[in-house]
Order: structure tokens, then sequence, then C-alpha cells
């Protein structure tokens, strides 16, 4: 019994000192990553940045600032930023360089691709759309990480509950659509269940959300399947197992356009839903950012989500004659894709004026 006694403190006092180690030494594995960019030397020549300002991006995207907070009835949202290359606040999105006065307010709403990740705030579709349209407009970029058609209804509808001025609104959809939730939902709940829950068993919530807390856990996480497309809740597209009836997506998508056509006309606000490019579909991709099973993946959402017809315009064609590479990874646009996107839906506004 004292041997056990012995061999379980320890294992207690070894956990301890490992737990230790994982906070003092991820700091200074961050900071050495930090130095460096991943991008490739095809991606580089797309963003036309020096090798400097290239890692100042990167950083600013996706490592130092990489962080979210709450909003109520959306879900998450990029933190404020303030950097080199990229700039965003809640209240106005990402940085355009709007005109001072406007006669007519263009919102654009979206997911990642949308908000321009990878590239420099002068890089997005929404950067290029002000350069694109007559200095009569001002351009908002509300495109935000992950975000779907349901979100970004509701962002839209928040927008419109606060007296925002919005003459045109444009979503830039397909990527992102998926059932329901978002990607920070089970996190959410799971804090609200403890905050609900009986005092006297708080401890069963609080020990789970601990344990997640522990260094050494979040670095197996860090560091296990990197493997997006395994992840059974982002494959079950098809069908809504958390609903009272099963919904194909399409059916869903449908939807949530139809109750976004209504919010528009009831509050007299010109919208355009476009059905973004996808990889695999239009444009060109690179196999050593995007691996077969997500091309399949994307190229059976976008068949699905193409039997829509009404009150959607498709823009696959806009990427048709590529040469170059569309997409700096997976998904997200080249500065090159979101110019030629700009000048489409700017084409495309110009002609029903």
């Amino acid at each position: 019994m004292k041997n056990l006694g012995i061999v379980i403190l320890n294992t207690i006092i070894f956990f301890v000192i490992i737990n230790i180690f994982i906070v003092l030494a991820w700091p200074i594995f961050s900071d050495f990553r930090n130095k460096r960019h991943s991008y490739s030397n095809e991606v580089a020549k797309l963003i036309d940045l020096e090798e400097d300002d290239l890692i100042i991006l990167e950083n600013e995207t996706w490592r130092k600032d990489y962080k979210f907070i709450y909003q109520p009835f959306i879900g998450h949202t990029e933190i404020d930023k303030t950097g080199k290359f990229v700039n965003f606040s809640f209240k106005d999105g990402r940085k355009v360089n709007r005109p001072k006065n406007c006669e007519k307010n263009l919102y654009m709403y979206g997911g990642s691709t949308t908000f321009g990740y990878g590239v420099t705030d002068y890089q997005t579709i929404s950067e290029y759309l002000q350069k694109e349209l007559s200095k009569d407009y001002c351009v908002y970029n509300h495109g935000k990480a992950s975000y779907y058609s349901l979100q970004e209804n509701n962002l839209f509808f928040n927008h419109i509950e606060i007296n925002k001025k919005i003459d045109y609104a444009i979503f830039l959809d397909g990527i992102n659509e998926k059932c329901g939730g978002h990607f920070a939902a089970q996190s959410l709940s799971d804090n609200f269940s403890a905050f609900s829950e009986k005092p006297y068993l708080l401890w069963k919530k609080s020990l789970r959300t601990f344990f997640y807390s522990m260094p050494i856990y979040q670095l197996a996480l860090k560091f296990g399947s990197n493997d997006w497309i395994n992840d059974k809740s982002i494959k079950s597209f098809l069908s809504i197992n958390t609903c009272e009836k099963n919904i194909t997506l399409d059916e869903l998508f449908e939807k949530r356009i139809k109750a976004r056509v209504s919010l528009c006309e009831k509050f007299n606000v010109t919208c355009y839903t476009f059905l973004q490019p996808f990889p695999g579909i239009s444009g060109k991709h690179s196999d050593l950012l995007i691996n077969d099973e997500e091309l399949n993946y994307h190229k059976k959402k976008y068949f699905l989500l193409s039997k829509i017809k009404n009150n959607i315009i498709d823009l696959q064609h806009v990427l048709k004659n590529d040469y170059k590479l569309s997409y700096i990874d997976a998904v997200h646009y080249s500065p090159e894709t979101n110019l030629k996107l700009a000048r489409e839906i700017t084409k495309i506004i110009n002609k029903n004026e």
C-alpha cells in the first residue's frame, strides 16, 4: 500500500512538472515560429510582399491575434485588431479605404473568404470593390471566420436593428454552409450549462473544463489530427440530426435565402446573394494545399447548393480561365481572385442600377 501511494504521488508530481514545462516552453516555441511564414514561393508571389512583411501578415492573420469574442445572437467574431496589414473592428468590419462622404452604403457579409484571410487589407474583395465602384459608394467588409448564411442573416438584422444605413447588402455564401450551429457552439453550450447548474453539482462541469484546460491536453490537441474533414459534424451536411425533421442542406439554404430576401424587401435594401467559387469546381488550386477528400467534400456541397436557382447568382464562371493559383491555401482566395470577384459584383450592381 505504501509503494502504491508513492507511485501515485510521483505520478501527480510528474504530471504537474510536465504541465509547468509546457506552459514555460510553449511561448518560446511560438515566438520562434512567429519569426517565419508558411507561404509557399508560388503563393508569396501572388501576395507580392517582402519576406518580413509576409511574416507580419501571417502573424496578424493566424497567430498573435487569432482570437474571437462572443456576440449575442450571432455567435463569435474576431477581436478588434490594429496592425500593418490586418485591421478590424466589430463596429465597421475589416478596414476599407472609404470616402468620407457617400450617398450609398454597401455592406458585405460572408465567411473568412469575404474577410480576406491570408491577404492584406488592400487585397480583399471589399477593398477592390470600393475602388471599382463610383465614389458615391462606401463599402463595409463584415465577413467573419466560418460564417454561413444563418449567422450572416442574424448579423444583417442586427445592423438593421441598430439603424445602420444599408443601401446594398452583398452575401458571399457556399463553402461554409452547414446545417446549424457554428464552430464555437459546443464551447458556449458547455459554459452555459455550467452557469445554470445547481451549486452543489457545479464541480462535475468545472472538473471537465479544468481537464480540457490542462496544457498537456491542449498540446495533444494542437499536434493531433489536423484533418478537419474527419469531423462528423462537418461531414453530416446532407441532413440535420439535431432538428426535429431531417432536411437537406440545399432546402435549408433556400429557406435562409428566402428569409434574407424578405428582410431586404421589408427594409428597402438591395440585396445580392452569390454562390462563391469552390476549390475543385472553379479556378486553379494546389494539390499541396488541399487534399482529395476535402475537394470531394466541396464538390459534393457545391452540386447540392447549385440546385438553387432563385435569388442567387453563381460565380464559378469568374475563375474559369485561371492559369495562376486562384487559392492561397485550401479555400481562401488570392488577391487576383478577389479583384476578379469584385469586378464581377460591380458589373452586376451597375447593370441593375
